[in-house]
């Protein structure tokens, strides 16, 4: 075994034979798929409710407040006006326990949903008021509810019209009054990247917000399965098997290599399954709805995000690759790679903070750190807006603490899988590696 990609492919294979890599594989492509298809299925569970409109009853002495009514939902709808109401003309009866009884029945069987009932008024006068509905705790002036709303605005609206014709104001005038004004907004970077749009900057936040979570399970999943893969053999005495038939370095080198590319077959797996899983139509119309346009998929966000995955997996596995060497017994290997799991943690949680405040400035300083840098500044790239100079520095750091922790790794590797009993002290570690150079 002293070729390296003797030992990527001992790796590699045999982890992709092992039944736990199988279900664990199945398990993410059931979930992304559910994931994927969640808001087809939870539309498919309301479509009827969403479209239907709320139907709503005038019950006035003319009908003008009911035309009045409907065509003002007419034009908020085409507006894009979220409520969607139905007015329903109701004639008056001749008392009110004969309305009251007209209403309970139209309630019951559920043709509307309430009863605005409109007094009769003097001229000039805007008719006193009374919404009947099953609803408890129902209130015209009550936010929290869409239909309440719409019709609070409405009334208040016909009312307010009503008052300005009557006092000799043209309609022509009026409806120039009550045109909106338009305001839009635009976006002026202080750097020389160019600004996002919004339909870009919503895509950018899914596909961070998704591939930040990838990027930490696969370095948090993967990364501990490189100390748990050495300590498995020191502690079945195979280690020292494999370090007389090779290089140390080759070998740890070759596990984290095979394993690197194990993750990276799984994310290609799991890309599929996305893509596949948009092409179905109900996931088109979906999309569509949602006024989402894939063409405006940031590919070099995706090529970051690769470039910070290998990054990321390297600067931890190294680290858990010397602890694992460190380690005599599998259930020893949890606890001795804890604190290196919290710092992914950390890093991870910060990644969730900085989605809002891609820019704050501790997530910047953050953007530096190597243990950091692969989730914080692919982060930055894709919400915030870093200067060139600064992505090509975290980047440089990044590579250059690869190779330092390698070459630490590899010192404390070749010394430590032939270390048995209790875990060593770094005194007695650095003795040992002392030692062995000499």
């Amino acid at each position: 075994m002293n070729n390296m990609m003797t030992v990527i492919r001992f790796t590699l294979f045999n982890r992709l034979k092992t039944k736990s890599f199988k279900i664990s594989t199945l398990i993410f492509v059931l979930m992304i798929s559910l994931v994927v298809n969640l808001p087809a299925i939870i539309e498919s569970f309301s479509q009827g409710d969403g479209d239907k409109a709320v139907k709503i009853g005038v019950m006035a002495a003319k009908p003008e407040l009911s035309e009045q009514l409907s065509q003002y939902f007419a034009k908020a709808q085409e507006g894009g006006l979220t409520a969607k109401i139905e007015i329903v003309p109701m004639n008056r009866a001749d008392s009110v326990e004969a309305e009251n009884a007209l209403i309970r029945e139209k309630l019951k069987s559920e043709e509307v949903k309430g009863v605005l009932v409109a007094a009769e008024a003097a001229q000039g006068e805007f008719p006193a008021l009374v919404y009947k509905t099953e609803d408890a705790g129902f209130s015209l002036s009550s936010g929290g509810d869409s239909t309440a709303g719409a019709l609070q605005t409405a009334l208040q609206t016909i009312k307010m019209n009503a008052a300005v014709i009557q006092s000799g104001i043209d309609s022509a005038v009026l409806a120039k009054i009550q045109e909106p004004v338009k305001l839009t907004s635009e976006s002026i970077s202080v750097n020389e990247n160019p600004v996002k749009s919004k339909e870009e900057m919503g895509i950018a936040f899914v596909l961070v917000y998704a591939l930040l979570f990838l990027l930490y399970m696969s370095v948090i999943g993967y990364g501990s399965m490189v100390s748990t893969e050495i300590t498995a053999e020191k502690s079945s005495r195979v280690m020292e098997i494999l370090i007389s038939s090779g290089s140390p370095l080759k070998q740890m080198f070759g596990k984290i290599i095979g394993i690197c590319m194990l993750g990276l077959l799984q994310l290609v797996l799991i890309g599929v399954v996305v893509a596949v899983n948009l092409m179905f139509p109900w996931n088109v119309d979906v999309i569509k709805d949602m006024n989402i346009d894939l063409s405006l998929l940031p590919l070099d966000l995706l090529a970051y995000f690769l470039l910070f995955y290998l990054g990321g997996f390297f600067i931890y596995a190294t680290i858990f690759a010397a602890i694992g060497s460190l380690v005599s017994r599998s259930e020893e290997v949890q606890q001795a790679v804890m604190p290196v799991t919290i710092l992914i943690i950390v890093a991870f949680m910060s990644a969730m903070f900085g989605l809002q405040n891609p820019d704050a400035p501790f997530v910047v300083v953050m953007s530096f750190i190597p243990f950091f840098s692969p989730l914080i500044m692919f982060l930055r790239i894709g919400l915030g807006t870093p200067a060139g100079w600064e992505i090509i520095l975290s980047i440089v750091i990044m590579l250059g603490s690869i190779f330092a922790l390698g070459w630490l790794a590899a010192k404390i590797y070749r010394t430590g899988v032939l270390m048995y009993g209790k875990r060593p002290s770094w005194k007695e570690l650095r003795k040992a590696m002392k030692a062995f150079e000499g």
